[in-house]
């Protein structure tokens, strides 16, 4: 069978007029033109659109054209007649089909042949041109599938740069609210400092507010670092100390942590110094009130010895 096999093939609305098939047609009858048209059926659906002058080809359409024997041919049994003497000759003139394709081959020049197979030269033009035909349809339809994908991968190329875009957008968007929100939230920080300055040592323990208290009124702003150090003040020198030295710094004129912490250290070195100065002096007059004092040698003689 034909690889490409065809369902149909182009027919001539004229063809009943061909000068060839109206001759057949006179010398056959009526009946010929539809044996024509079976036999080119036939020739369309092998390969090549062609048929093999075999025995078992003719045999096959000897049933098909409904001519098994002559007797069966009584509409054209001149035409056989005619030919009879050959029927003897070769074995495929016993059948009635290959005389009448040799007809159509060699009086009417319908088709063609050679020593293996039988054709029909316009049946075969048609159908090489209806195969270039539905090659350049394929052809067509394959380049506008790719042309097609590439427009639907180009679609997808814009929708997705699109999406990204929007999501950007989005994160760009959240990114400025969020920036929005921290810097609402640093103003409203700010304004409560502003407002009170302490307010930024709330979670601080309230023992040492009265500290950070003192400190801005007394000297000056006060800033984390600043928390800091007078802490350490606070643990290190007691809480009484600190704030001495809080007022002795704001006295003096003195405006930094730097000066308290000096006020603070130089009052525990007085502290001290005082401390050892006073029991100093009470160590010299304890030695100096017994060197004045007499000693009584006769007690003295009497407790050792026992007597009274």
């Amino acid at each position: 069978m034909a690889k490409d096999q065809s369902y149909y093939f182009s027919h001539d609305v004229t063809a009943s007029s061909d000068p060839k098939i109206v001759a057949m047609i006179s010398e056959y009858g009526m009946i010929a033109y539809a044996w024509w048209w079976i036999i080119l059926e036939k020739l369309a659906s092998y390969e090549d659109y062609k048929l093999p002058l075999k025995r078992y080809t003719f045999l096959a359409l000897d049933n098909e054209l409904g001519v098994k024997n002559k007797e069966n041919l009584t509409c054209v049994e001149h035409v056989f007649k005619q030919n009879e003497h050959v029927f003897e000759q070769n074995e495929l003139c016993s059948m009635c089909s290959f005389l009448f394709v040799n007809s159509l081959i060699s009086d009417y020049e319908l088709l063609a042949c050679d020593d293996e197979y039988f054709w029909s030269p316009s049946l075969t033009r048609r159908l090489e041109f209806r195969k270039v035909k539905n090659e350049e349809l394929r052809e067509k339809r394959r380049l506008a599938g790719i042309k097609s994908g590439e427009a639907r991968r180009k679609n997808e190329q814009k929708r997705t740069r699109v999406q990204q875009k929007g999501t950007r957008v989005q994160q760009n968007e959240l990114i400025k609210e969020k920036k929005i929100k921290e810097n609402n939230i640093e103003r409203d920080t700010r304004a409560r400092e502003d407002e009170n300055p302490l307010s930024m040592f709330e979670d601080d323990e309230v023992k040492n507010k009265p500290i950070y208290d003192l400190y801005m009124k007394s000297i000056g702003d006060i800033s984390p670092v600043i928390k800091e150090r007078l802490d350490d003040l606070v643990e290190s020198y007691g809480k009484e100390r600190v704030i001495v030295a809080i007022n002795t710094t704001s006295d003096n004129g003195g405006n930094s942590i730097k000066y308290v912490e000096t006020v603070t250290a130089g009052n525990l070195k007085k502290e001290v110094q005082k401390d050892f100065g006073t029991n100093k002096r009470n160590s010299s007059n304890r030695g100096s009130s017994r060197k004045d004092e007499q000693v009584d040698w006769q007690a003295e003689y009497e407790r050792v010895h026992g007597k009274k």
